[in-house]
């Protein structure tokens, strides 16, 4: 998965107050105690627009960012009350899938203002995880952050130029950690892009768009947020990339974006669980290679035995030309926490419509 990024500008912070990194997990923190850095960060820089690849000010979630003495780095975060794509879940619950976009702009707002990444740099995204801790979801505290804390771990370099990296966030909304995750990228030079991609994208025809699954079915109420379609198998369905889409193509279009390909994943989950609305809770992403859009891309989705908590495990793997592309491990619930309760605890099957594995 990558980010493309076009205008040149330079960051003006240093690399200086990032020497003493720390590598701490995130797993098992108390949700309700956070660290004094956790802060509110509305009084840090204002950061650029440019730093976190996005055309639409509307699709900013972090405003601010400060470096921290220990070596980690605090930003404000705000989400809009109705993001263009990962739309609120049946008209007014919050989308959990925002904090994988929270997530990549704060890998990409640090790459630029501590580490100077200039921004025609192109980042690859390997991997993607976030999760909302269970107790967050039962106590039904509203999931938008105020604040993200992010910390990069395994950070090489080539030369004086950021290389690669790991980095993981932990997004708190007052004193409440309300979400966790990671993520792994690479950062590569215009010229080796070029390398890389030849005669991209004008010379690549757009596989003919094939008709979209009825929106309802996804979660959606346009077909032009509608990122599956029929493919003929069950089980399995068409990948749609519509190069016309305002938000997954907004800053590149030589091949599907990340966040087309997650929301991709998170409509196939749908399908392949049969709910009417769910949300996603925790989600686990592999980019193994681009997707390409002059080419037919295959998804398909296995549900698995409910947990005793009501998560549906779903793994959803995009495959073209007969190699994986990416894969994801989904929780899937539904979006009615009464509904995800029965599914769960109290023993009530899922749709008679869909076996589990």
């Amino acid at each position: 998965m990558t980010v493309l990024v076009s205008t040149p500008i330079k960051a003006g912070n240093s690399m200086a107050a990032t020497t003493a990194m720390s590598s701490a997990g995130t797993t098992g923190r108390n949700t309700l105690t956070r660290p004094s850095h956790a802060a509110e960060a509305a009084d840090g820089a204002r950061i650029p627009r440019e730093f976190v690849h996005r055309a639409d000010d509307s699709d900013i979630l972090l405003t601010h960012f400060q470096a921290c003495a220990d070596g980690s780095y605090r930003m404000a975060a705000s989400w809009p009350r109705a993001h263009a794509l990962f739309s609120p879940v049946a008209g007014s619950r919050e989308n959990p899938m925002l904090m994988a976009e929270t997530i990549r702009q704060a890998g990409a707002v640090v790459s630029h203002m501590a580490y100077d990444a200039p921004t025609d740099l192109h980042f690859l995204l390997w991997d993607l995880r976030y999760e909302v801790p269970e107790e967050v979801l039962g106590a039904g505290v509203p999931l938008s952050p105020a604040t993200a804390v992010v910390r990069f771990d395994d950070v090489k370099m080539r030369g004086k130029r950021l290389s690669s990296f790991r980095f993981e966030v932990e997004l708190y909304r007052g004193a409440v950690r309300v979400g966790h995750g990671a993520a792994s990228a690479s950062c590569v030079s215009p010229a080796a892009y070029s390398r890389l991609r030849p005669a991209r994208p004008e010379s690549a025809d757009p596989a003919p768009l094939p008709t979209p699954i009825s929106p309802v079915l996804v979660g959606r109420t346009r077909a032009q947020d509608v990122l599956v379609a029929p493919s003929g198998t069950p089980g399995s369905w068409l990948l749609r990339a519509d190069r016309s889409h305002p938000v997954i193509f907004d800053s590149q279009n030589d091949h599907m974006p990340g966040r087309g390909v997650i929301e991709a994943m998170r409509q196939a989950a749908q399908l392949a669980t049969g709910y009417e609305h769910i949300i996603v809770p925790s989600m686990n992403a592999e980019f193994c290679r681009y997707v390409e859009l002059d080419r037919p891309c295959h998804l398909t989705a296995e549900r698995r035995r409910p947990l005793p908590d009501g998560r549906i495990p779903t793994r959803v793997t995009l495959t073209q030309d007969d190699e994986v592309a990416a894969r994801g491990m989904l929780m899937v619930r539904p979006a009615d926490a009464d509904s995800a309760a029965d599914s769960g605890a109290n023993g009530t099957s899922a749709p008679a419509a869909f076996a589990t594995v």
